[in-house]
Formats: structure tokens, sequence, C-alpha cells
């Protein structure tokens, strides 16, 4: 009986499997959880279990003919240290692909934010460089992107958000972004411009920054500096820099926040990774920074600890 009741069940979902592999849907996801140690300068001490930025994701592709492609990705944020209660939309859009580049529509990460995602070592983490040294990355909604081919090295990154003010104008260019990616072998350049128009909680400012990093063996340097305008009225800069031996990485950064009003503020941090594969590693790191630590509402300085696991499936 059960073995005709597995059969039954294999003979239900050899359709679906079929369709899935014809329809080329990948799933992935990562698992990033922390326990954290936060000491805020004058407060209590503070400590939580933190889900860093854990997702699920749905992405696929149909060929066209042609050297022509039909792309699409459905990518939500969960938060796994509270049950998986809290979900909130990541990247998710439509598009075509082919040798004359990508063109893709619907809730994107800017081309500011991808232009220096790469030089945050710290990314997700407590040290990330938006928590630590105030810089500002938006993903947009309504977004329309264009992604060039590779020109030797060179990447150029457009997007438009249409009324990204929502006056009901209909203003197709109203907040748009800019950037250029340049890589040959270890060398990686960057440059981005984005003006919002309202689109960041009424903001109607431009900024822009600019980044460089070089790995050379084992050893990576880089740094990003942003002017960040009537979005926060702060030049930004973070400097950091990682080596690897054997499974581990030795990774530090430094960074500042330079008010065009008051006194410039400072942030440090220094971390160790431990890779057990390519898809799951653990974390020791610990932070400090004057303009506070924004994942755990900030109040002036504060600095802390914290381990974590990730896992990427």
């Amino acid at each position: 009986m059960k073995k005709k009741l597995l059969a039954l069940a294999v003979a239900a979902a050899l359709p679906m499997v079929s369709q899935a592999a014809t329809a080329d849907v990948t799933i992935y996801g990562k698992l990033h959880t922390s326990i954290d140690y936060v000491d805020p300068d004058g407060g209590d001490s503070i400590y939580d279990v933190t889900s860093r930025a854990s997702r699920l994701g749905f992405k696929g592709s149909e060929d066209l003919g042609d050297g022509l492609k039909f792309i699409w990705k459905i990518e939500s944020q969960v938060n796994i240290a509270d049950g998986g209660t809290y979900w909130k939309g990541r990247n998710a859009y439509v598009g075509l692909a082919g040798g004359w580049g990508t063109f893709l529509y619907g809730r994107h990460d800017t081309p500011m934010k991808m232009s220096t995602g790469k030089l945050d070592i710290f990314s997700d983490e407590m040290a990330d460089y938006n928590a630590t040294a105030g810089f500002v990355d938006i993903r947009a909604n309504d977004a329309i992107a264009y992604v060039s081919p590779n020109f030797s090295g060179l990447t150029l990154v457009g997007a438009v958000v249409p009324d990204a003010d929502y006056d009901g104008d209909g203003d197709f260019g109203g907040a748009y972004s800019v950037a250029a990616m340049y890589s040959n072998g270890g060398l990686f350049l960057a440059a981005a411009y984005e003006t919002l128009d309202d689109l960041l909680g009424g903001m109607d400012a431009n900024h822009w920054r600019i980044g460089a990093g070089y790995d050379m063996g084992n050893f990576h340097i880089g740094a990003v500096y942003a002017d960040q305008g009537d979005l926060t009225n702060t030049d930004n800069l973070t400097v950091n820099g990682s080596y690897k031996f054997g499974n581990n990485k030795l990774k530090a950064m430094w960074a500042s926040i330079d008010p065009d009003n008051g006194s410039k503020m400072d942030a440090w941090a220094i971390g160790l990774d431990h890779n057990f594969s390519k898809r799951t590693k653990i974390y020791v790191q610990y932070a400090d920074s004057e303009a506070g630590l924004q994942d755990t509402n900030p109040s002036g300085d504060q600095s802390g600890f914290s381990f974590g696991m990730v896992h990427k499936f």
C-alpha cells in the first residue's frame, strides 16, 4: 500500500518538475542572523538576536531565440529571528536581456546602490557602511532600468522612476540614477549620480559618490566617498581592507561623516570571517561609530560586538 501511494505521489509530481525545468526557475536565498551586544554612550546596553537581510527568492528566464531572453525575479526579506513573521519586498522585476544589454522594470536597487555594493566588505553586518558611516542606498519602486554590456571592463547603468513625487503630473524622469563601473584585473572603479525628486521621505535632493577597490592576491583595499547634498547634508567617506588566509578573512574599516554644520564623526570596525564552505560562514566583529549603529536605534556614540552565521542556498 505504501509503495502504491509513493508511486502515485511521484507520478503527480513529475508534471510540476517538468514544468519547472522548462521554465528554468531557480529558488535561492540567504539565512543571516547575528547575536549582538551594543553599548550606547550614556545609555543602557542592548542584547539582541538580529535577522540581517535574510531572504528568499525565485528567478528565471526563457529563451526567446535570436539571443533574446525573458528574465524575471521575485525576492522577499524575511525576519528569521522572529519566526519568519516579517516579510519585506526586495528586488522584483521582469525584463529582457540580449547582446545589447539588459532592460528591466519593477522594484530594483538604483544604479548608485549597485555601483559600490561590492566595496562594502561588511555588507548587511553590524559594520555595514550604511549603518556605521551613513551612506544612503535606495531600492526604488516603479523603476525602469538599463544595464549595458561589458565594454572591455566598463559597464553603464541607468534608471528612471516615473512620477516619483506622486504629484500626478506623470513626469517620466522625475527621479533618476546613473552609474559607471570599470573592472580590469584587480582594479575596480565606480562613479554614480542620483536625483531623488521626493523619492525618499519627501526629499528632493541630488547626491553623488565615487568608489575604488584593488585586489592583489589575498589582499583587498577599497574606499567610497559620497557628497549626499540636501539628502543628509553630509560628506561620507569609508576606507576598508581585508586579508585572506586559509578559510579565514580578517577585515577592517574606518569611516568619517562630515556634516555641513557640526562636528565630524568617525567610525571603525574590525572583524574575522571563517568559511566552512562556499555557502556557509561564521564571523565575529567589533564596531564603534560616533554617529550610532543605525540598526539599533542610534543615539549618539555606540559600540558593539556581533557574532553571526550566514548560509546561502
